[in-house]
């Protein structure tokens, strides 16, 4: 059994690879490689923050909902980016929270995964207001058509 500094030395050799299998991994190190991923969230390298957050979203703990919510504010578009498709592997509830910042971010790239998130969960209806608002004012015509779209199915 390794120790937790052999383990956050795997983690961190696997994240700086350049094609990973977030799934395998997860079920590899699991729930204990949580604290080194919400820190290199944190963080100030992008590449490995990125990393972190999408790892984070396959490991199943009740952690990782509060951990994904902290993503969805970070410095890094990509990070939040990540943190809106994390969303879709927690709770309605707890993606609910991670998605109701996810459709107030200003970035068309967190905003598109975002809706295509709140889509995949069915719970377009509890943010109805936030599509009309991004279906009234985004300038992304592609994220505007996506939140038109959403908004029409859910009439």
């Amino acid at each position: 059994m390794p120790t937790i500094e052999e383990l956050n030395e795997q983690v961190i050799a696997f994240l700086r690879q350049d094609e990973l299998d977030y799934p395998a991994a997860a079920a590899k190190f699991g729930a204990s490689v949580l604290p080194l991923l919400k820190a290199l969230i944190e963080g100030n390298d992008e590449n490995l923050a990125i990393k972190a957050a999408y790892l984070a979203g396959y490991i199943k703990h009740d952690s990782v909902a509060e951990i994904i919510n902290s993503a969805a504010s970070n410095k890094f578009t990509a990070v939040r980016v990540a943190a809106a498709y994390g969303s879709q592997k927690l709770s309605a509830a707890d993606a609910s929270k991670v998605l109701d910042k996810s459709l107030d971010d200003v970035d068309p790239g967190v905003l598109k995964v975002a809706i295509r998130s709140v889509e995949s969960l069915n719970i377009a209806k509890n943010f109805k207001a936030k599509l009309g608002n991004i279906g009234k004012v985004q300038l992304d015509l592609n994220v505007k058509g996506f939140a038109n779209d959403l908004i029409k199915k859910i009439k």
